[in-house]
């Protein structure tokens, strides 16, 4: 491939074509020419998100969802298609990341038009389409300013050159001084190391016109015909065409711009930048300073962010794409003054796709957390900055959380004499490139042999323990089980379930050492083994689905109970684990009856499909949400979802419930289909974000025929009703809120109703302990009735909290719940009266025509919270001054009320406070009064009547009787 620099151009814009095309006209044209005109069938693009390949990121070429197939490892129906594929490119071998905003073409996202031949037609088509394509109205571009380049062959390859491509070119009518030949650095294309590979043939465009000095690459045209082995090539039976051609390039050309963000693709977004701003148009300059510069940044990484967002990618799954979303939060708020920078990002979303209310939230909530971490690593930051000032190149928010604490670590630990490249990668989680650039900025080495070093070993760890787990059951080359009878379910008209019994033949027995059993040695072997058999029904744990129980049967009647089943994921076979002491007569037996428990499998059922119901209409519900985790029981399901930053209160999870139960009750069919992994992106249906899907997939398809629509679609290996009215009763038992996650628990089935019936006896105890709060009052109420309530209430409580075993349904928890907090308070603003009243009568026994003095007693079975609050009564003695001391669990309790004008400086007050062995104590002012409340901590009962006594006759003697 030619390698080029493109810099602004000098072009003329005369107009060289008849109109300008806009980019969609571009791509319709395009599809069009392929599907309408040239019978290839078009397949949409892909999501971002690489969902049947888990070595990449991203999908960053048109070729990743054919991956498959090119590799042999699958089929299309279809033999030659075309395409308009998202890409983006932010990390790897293909990174523009860097250079994006500085040159006219770089993008982190971009889209790739493709069309494909799967052993369908050869060179000559594929070049003949591609010419006539770019040569035909309306794109018309001159044959003069085409340039073809061709493979001249390679001898470390033993790959001869591509005469035959010469000939066609030829044939097409290229004059020859258009021809360019090139090695295989340019001209021919590998997928990796090993693998499918080929020449390549490529039209450039001189653009401007200047002689042939300015070409620019439009299409690559690949031509599949090797295999590459570790040390051979060889001929394919059957090659396959792959090409491409960049929308944002070709639209550059065709609308006569100087640069790819000149087209109409980025002047939208550029006009909702400046409409937001309004400090300065884009112009175009390229002049590295400007701010139109990150113009073409922040236009750029806004089309990716929403685009990734759109396809379901989550940040907190990809830190690539967290960190590009940071660096645009900053770029809007330090280069464009927008406060807060979510906002601007929300618009040009909303500018690059309509209807995406789900992005423009997760940004928000990207926002959110990225201010949080903003505003906690400042101070840090700010130390850190002062302790090594070289380090103020680095902007910590777009790094990851890990970046602070390791620019720590890198201070604290100064004197070693590497940077530990391990222990950042590992321990704070940084990357190699930050990594290396920590190294520049400190001007310290990279321990990078460490680093290596470590990785292999833990690698080889990893496989070590995969290949021990493997070798645990010495099963040799027995073949794979056939597991698939375990979708094989028969429904009767009665909504009952019957799981058909499988003859099987019986391949080994494998003993807990993983070892296959030749004698029957119970003593040796004990009574626990585990059968392996060619095939089966069971059920083994995957996708959150627990395994299934059930029997296997001998010829003669002998019954073994299957009380798990394992399958070892290396190998494929499924081991069926008994445990009796006759099962050495298992030995003698070649054939065995398999038979699930099929009330426990439709328990598993109605709980799995619950969990797509619920899934579905949490997708609905929520303006955006993906599950976290699920767990799925015999009529019992746990299902974790993210919230965004949502709230999600029990009554939301109400009307779920609701919700749920209104589709279970529509009766809709629930039916399972295969499609292939490529054939995902065609057709709408529920992915999990991250999850890496086998090349077929199983659909569980909920079609509604009332309402003509899908209930829900998703991927599933799970087992599953066949209508939803099956499931019976859907009912929430328990309900927890974290900050960005939910988990909702509930039942199924029969166990609905053994909630419902265990919910309605708490609901009957609930209402008994109201009756008894509502009949008392402060005529009747007593220590004794207290401790009665507040017994009952404790019992109800703990009945409440114990109720894993015996689930109540939600609706009654908070029925309860709410009951239990209201005669709470009616309870303790009773006793709080109760106190007043004894108080205040107590109290009402001590006032004298000119003073209140003297000991109070209370009746302590209402003074639970050792306190006394005397200034709630005080006004039963008008306005005299007065004097209280109490005594309760453990501590003397005073009140003091001395007229206003009264000094606080005489000896008797200052004795008074020596008595209690305490400092002065600040009186507050009242309206005639000061007063001081306190209590001092004095064990001893007697003594601390005696003590009160003593003050009390004091005071009477010294100070109140001469007012």
């Amino acid at each position: 491939m030619i390698k080029f620099k493109l810099k602004p151009l000098n072009i003329n814009y005369g107009k060289r074509y008849k109109s300008v095309l806009s980019s969609n006209e571009i791509r319709r044209r395009f599809i069009d020419y392929f599907v309408k005109e040239n019978d290839h069938t078009y397949i949409k693009s892909s999501p971002v998100v690489p969902y049947n390949d888990p070595t990449i990121a991203f999908v960053n070429a048109g070729m990743c969802q054919f991956k498959t197939v090119l590799l042999g490892q699958r089929t299309l129906a279809a033999n030659r298609v075309a395409n308009s594929q998202k890409c983006i490119r932010v990390g790897g071998k293909h990174n523009d990341l860097d250079v994006v905003g500085s040159d006219g073409y770089h993008h982190s996202f971009f889209e790739m038009l493709g069309n494909w031949s799967f052993g369908h037609y050869g060179k000559a088509e594929a070049c003949r389409l591609a010419w006539n394509l770019l040569t035909s109205p309306p794109y018309n571009i001159p044959t003069e300013q085409l340039y073809c380049t061709v493979f001249n062959g390679d001898k470390t390859l033993n790959v001869e050159a591509d005469n035959e491509t010469l000939q066609i070119w030829k044939h097409i009518g290229v004059n020859d001084d258009h021809i360019v030949m090139n090695g295989a650095n340019d001209n021919f294309w590998e997928m990796g190391e090993t693998g499918p590979c080929g020449p390549c043939t490529e039209i450039h465009i001189d653009y401007p016109p200047s002689g042939g000095k300015n070409l620019i690459e439009l299409w690559n045209i690949v031509f599949i015909q090797y295999s590459r082995e570790r040390n051979t090539m060889h001929k394919l039976p059957n090659y396959f065409i792959d090409t491409g051609m960049g929308l944002e390039r070709l639209t550059m050309v065709l609308q006569d711009k100087t640069s790819t963000y000149d087209t109409d693709l980025f002047s939208s977004i550029f006009n909702i930048i400046f409409n937001a701003c309004r400090i300065s148009k884009y112009t175009g300059l390229f002049d590295g300073t400007s701010l139109d510069t990150y113009y073409r940044v922040l236009a750029d990484h806004g089309r990716m962010i929403t685009i990734a967002l759109s396809d379901n990618m989550l940040p907190s799954q990809n830190h690539k794409l967290r960190r590009l979303i940071r660096k645009s939060f900053i770029l809007a708020e330090t280069n464009f003054k927008i406060h807060p920078g979510y906002t601007l990002m929300c618009d040009i979303a909303n500018e690059v796709s309509n209807n995406l209310g789900h992005v423009k939230h997760l940004i928000k909530h990207e926002y959110t957390i990225f201010n949080k971490l903003r505003m906690s690593v400042l101070k840090d930051w700010k130390m850190v900055v002062e302790e090594c000032p070289m380090l103020n190149s680095f902007n910590p928010y777009e790094e990851c959380t890990g970046f602070v604490p390791a620019c720590n670590y890198l201070i604290k630990h100064k004197n070693m004499s590497s940077i530990p490249a391990f222990t950042l990668y590992d321990t704070f989680g940084l990357e190699k490139k930050t990594i290396g650039r920590l190294s520049q900025v400190m001007g310290r080495p990279v321990s990078w042999n460490e680093l290596d070093d470590k990785l292999k070993k833990l690698q080889t760890k990893t496989t070590e323990n995969i290949k021990r787990k493997s070798n645990n059951y010495m099963i040799g080359n027995i073949p794979k089980t056939d597991d698939s009878f375990k979708y094989e379910v028969i429904r009767h008209s009665n909504e009952s379930y019957l799981l058909p019994i499988v003859t099987a033949k019986l391949l080994a027995i494998v003993d807990t050492n993983g070892n296959i059993v030749t004698e029957p040695d119970i003593k040796q072997q004990g009574d626990t083994v585990s059968l392996v058999l060619d095939k089966t029904s069971f059920y083994c744990k995957a996708g959150g689905q627990q395994n299934d129980i059930g029997i296997v049967k001998t010829n003669n009647g002998l019954v073994f109970d299957v009380t798990d089943v394992e399958k070892i994921e290396e190998s494929g076979v499924v081991l069926h684990h008994i445990k009796s002491r006759d099962w050495p007569i298992l030995l003698s037996e070649k054939e065995l009856h398999v038979q699930v428990d099929s009330n426990y499998r439709l328990g598993l059922m109605r709980a799995h499909s619950s969990v797509h119901i619920l899934n579905s209409v949490l997708n609905s519900y929520l303006v955006v949400t993906t599950q976290l985790s699920s767990c799925v029981k015999k009529d019992f399901m746990l299902f974790t979802f993210a919230l965004f930053g949502q709230k999600f209160s029990p009554e939301d999870a109400l009307t779920i419930e609701d919700k749920v139960n209104s589709i279970i009750q529509s009766a809709v069919s629930v039916k399972r289909t295969t499609v292939t992994s490529n054939d995902l992106n065609q057709i709408n249906v529920t992915l999990l974000p991250g999850e890496v899907y086998p090349d077929e997939v199983y659909l569980i398809d909920m079609y509604s025929n009332v309402d003509d629509m899908y209930i829900s679609r998703e991927a599933c290996c799970g087992t599953h009703i066949q209508n939803t009215l099956d499931v019976i009763d859907f009912c929430i038992v328990q309900y927890k809120c974290l900050s960005n996650e939910c988990t909702i628990k509930a039942v199924t089935g029969p166990r609905c109703t053994d909630a419902r019936v265990f919910g309605q006896q708490l609901m009957d105890k609930s209402n008994s302990f109201e009756d008894l709060v509502k009949s008392t009052n402060l005529s009747n109420i007593s220590p004794t009735k207290v401790h009665l309530l507040m017994d009952s209430k404790n019992q109800l409580k703990s009945e409440m909290k114990n109720i894993s075993q015996n689930y109540i349904p939600l609706k009654v928890q908070i029925q309860i719940n709410k009951k239990i907090f209201s005669t709470e308070r009616k309870i303790q603003k009773l006793i709080k009266e109760k106190k007043m009243q004894i108080l205040g009568d107590a109290v009402q026994t001590l006032c004298k025509n000119s003073y209140a003095v003297g000991y109070v007693e209370c009746d302590v079975t209402y003074l639970d919270d050792n306190c006394y609050d005397f200034e709630n009564v005080i006004h039963v003695c008008g306005e005299i001054p007065c004097l209280f001391l109490a005594y309760n669990k453990e501590h003397i309790h005073v009140y003091l009320r001395i007229p206003k004008e009264q000094p606080e400086n005489i000896k008797w007050l200052n004795d008074f406070w020596e008595k209690f062995d305490i400092k002065p104590i600040t009186f507050k002012n009242k309206i005639q009064f000061k007063a001081t409340e306190f209590k001092v901590k004095h064990v001893d009962k007697y003594m601390a009547l005696k003590l009160i006594n003593k003050v009390v006759q004091d005071v009477k003697k010294n100070y109140f009787s001469q007012l």
